[in-house]
């Protein structure tokens, strides 16, 4: 018979609260965070670059006039597409694994915010040889696959050749099939993060650890991805309206032909961008802070295993 765990209920209130105070207090979580941007911008743009190759791929063979730089595209041999995409991928789980140690170093350092310590930024990114072997084991297994989903679509529309019909087919049905696996897998492998960075497991014993936590506290790590996903709609919303609000200056000007309108767009643009870099950066330290304290208070409730099987 499986033996039944009995978990206390969490306080979402009190987390919450203590998520806003940490957040709020700890400059250094926000120093550490912002490394996360030198990583992220890369591998978006190249994540970007592959859809736009991937688009230009499709839209060529449909007749539609290419753009210059991107012509020598075209006559890309099969091979040197191959090669290319294998790179790219490459290069996307290299940032991943350094984002996941950036990550690391986050949950670190709000877990020891939240027991009234101080962690340095130097100290927190000291991950030790076994966690980094163990991101790299699941940057390697997971990471790669997480990856390979998105290395997909080109894939297709380079085994579909010029049938532009049939690379929009291809695409449409892989991103469809692809999106919610991408999406489990991530989470997946942010809760693999919390367990290196905490608990110091190893992968396997990290998954069997994060299916007992999500198990016995799944009320409290729901409620941190359903905050998390209204917070990104927020930001999402402020972004559209602002976007929206330049828009609609710009157009304006156009048609006045006055050179006040654009002056006022590209100054709503300066204070918006570092408003909005801030407004990112509370968001994501908040979140780290918020999933930390869950998972912490999960693993109260359900002790670890002592030993570390090898993984």
């Amino acid at each position: 018979m499986e033996k039944t765990i009995r978990v206390d209920p969490m306080n979402p209130f009190a987390v919450i609260r203590d998520s806003v105070r940490i957040t709020l207090r700890s400059g250094t979580l926000w120093a550490v965070t912002f490394l996360l941007y030198p990583v992220m911008i890369p591998a978006f743009v190249l994540s970007a670059g592959i859809g736009v190759v991937t688009s230009y791929t499709i839209f060529s063979g449909m007749g539609i006039p290419s753009l210059e730089f991107l012509r020598p595209l075209e006559n890309l041999p099969a091979g040197a597409w191959a090669a290319l995409l294998l790179a790219a991928l490459i290069l996307l789980m290299l940032f991943s694994l350094m984002s996941w140690g950036i990550q690391a170093a986050m949950i670190r350092m709000a877990d020891a915010a939240a027991d009234g310590k101080r962690l340095s930024v130097v100290d927190s990114l000291r991950l030790g040889r076994q966690r980094w072997i163990s991101l790299t084991k699941l940057a390697l297994t997971l990471g790669l696959l997480l990856q390979a989903a998105g290395v997909v679509p080109p894939v297709l529309v380079l085994l579909a050749g010029k049938n532009s019909s049939l690379g929009i087919t291809l695409v449409q049905a892989s991103q469809t099939f692809l999106a919610p696996f991408s999406a489990i897998l991530g989470i997946l492998v942010f809760l693999l993060t919390m367990s290196v960075a905490l608990e110091d497991t190893r992968p396997r014993m990290a998954i069997a650890r994060v299916w007992t936590l999500v198990r016995t506290s799944w009320l409290g790590f729901f409620l941190a991805y359903l905050l998390q996903a209204l917070l990104a709609l927020a930001v999402a919303f402020i972004f559209a309206a602002v976007l929206a609000v330049v828009v609609l200056i710009l157009m304006f000007g156009a048609m006045t032909d006055s050179g006040v309108e654009t002056v006022l767009a590209a100054a709503i643009c300066l204070i918006a961008s570092p408003a909005g870099l801030g407004l990112l950066t509370f968001i994501l330290v908040f979140s780290t802070v918020f999933f930390t304290l869950v998972y912490r208070a999960a693993a109260r409730a359900v002790p670890a295993e002592p030993a570390h099987p090898a993984g």
